[in-house]
């Protein structure tokens, strides 16, 4: 082998202007694209923020999501008029807002958000819920079928603007509530 060769600087250069890249992109990118996805992000992120809307790709990133699904763990039966339904199972908690020992979902954050309850009523019976927020009914679902015997399904969606901590929950607005645990929940996010 020849060495005068090896240490030939424009070989050496060459060399080291076709390794150098090669060997730096399978550190910053093991998979094919992913530089590419790496620096159009960076560049999105830089234009969002050079346009002033930051807050939304942060939200994009994941910084400020605010998202909860929640169901029943057991029946619950004869709940009276005014009464909180507590839905005891938690699915999912991004932002920390449900609190599921009272119920409650404190908003963590002011803006839109979108609210859905489904409820399955015990055979012949029924159940009248609303969404609360501070104490006020918002929106109805009334879920009442006390003739046939079936288990009967109600959904309602609903959108509601919150302060940050704003309280709202699943409350009875006509008693009694009978309401079979499986298939009942309770979710919400943030637009």
């Amino acid at each position: 082998m020849n060495y005068r060769m090896f240490w030939n600087p424009f070989l050496r250069i060459s060399l080291l202007v076709l390794l150098v890249p090669l060997m730096l992109c399978e550190k910053a990118s093991p998979k094919p694209g992913l530089k590419g996805f790496r620096e159009d992000y960076k560049s999105i992120t830089e234009t969002c923020r050079d346009i002033g809307f930051i807050k939304k790709c942060e939200c994009i990133a994941g910084k400020s999501m605010v998202v909860f699904d929640v169901r029943l763990k057991n029946h619950k039966r004869n709940l009276g008029k005014g009464s909180k339904v507590v839905f005891e199972t938690v699915d999912l908690n991004e932002g920390l807002g449900y609190d599921a020992s009272s119920g409650v979902f404190t908003a963590p954050h002011s803006g839109i958000y979108v609210f859905d309850w489904t409820i399955v009523t015990l055979r012949e019976k029924g159940a009248l819920t609303s969404v609360v927020v501070n104490g006020p009914y918002k929106s109805w679902n009334y879920c009442n079928d006390r003739t046939k015997n079936l288990w009967l399904s109600c959904s309602k969606t609903t959108v509601i603007k919150l302060k940050q901590g704003d309280k709202v929950w699943i409350g009875v607005y006509s008693g009694p509530a009978d309401i079979h645990k499986q298939y009942t929940s309770f979710s919400g996010y943030k637009l």
